[in-house]
């Protein structure tokens, strides 16, 4: 098994309903691309990445009907195994090292070091 993305997605069913974000992680084995969700334990798999998203969105969907179904709505959560977890942090963590070095060095050749020791910081939140 190896990693290829970890992902933070919403799920929408229809105009109804919109689920927060959950935690997808993404892995090669051998000839398919697994999508997991750490959130539901549910996966599935496609051909590349957008058809195994595709497909765990419906799996999710189904995953959220029966639990609706069974009136078991209080059990829905249930959580991956923390290796999984652990996946998609390193994951998210390199990506997220690698967007802040690409963010420095643009801010970087757009004004000088002197100008970005001057100006304030402030914290926004996403």
């Amino acid at each position: 098994m190896k990693s290829l993305k970890a992902k933070r997605i919403r799920v929408k069913i229809g105009d109804i309903w919109e689920s927060p974000e959950l935690h997808i992680l993404l892995t090669q084995e051998n000839d398919v691309v697994v999508a997991r969700c750490l959130d539901f334990t549910v996966s599935s798999h496609g051909t590349d990445i957008k058809n195994a998203l595709n497909s765990l969105a419906d799996s999710i969907k189904e995953y959220i009907l029966t639990a609706v179904e069974n009136d078991a709505i209080n059990t829905i959560y249930d959580s991956a195994h923390s290796k999984y977890w652990r996946m998609f942090n390193e994951l998210e963590t390199k990506h997220s090292y690698v967007t802040m070095k690409r963010s420095l060095k643009k801010s970087l050749r757009s004004i000088s070091y002197k100008n970005l020791e001057h100006s304030p910081a402030e914290i926004n939140y996403a």
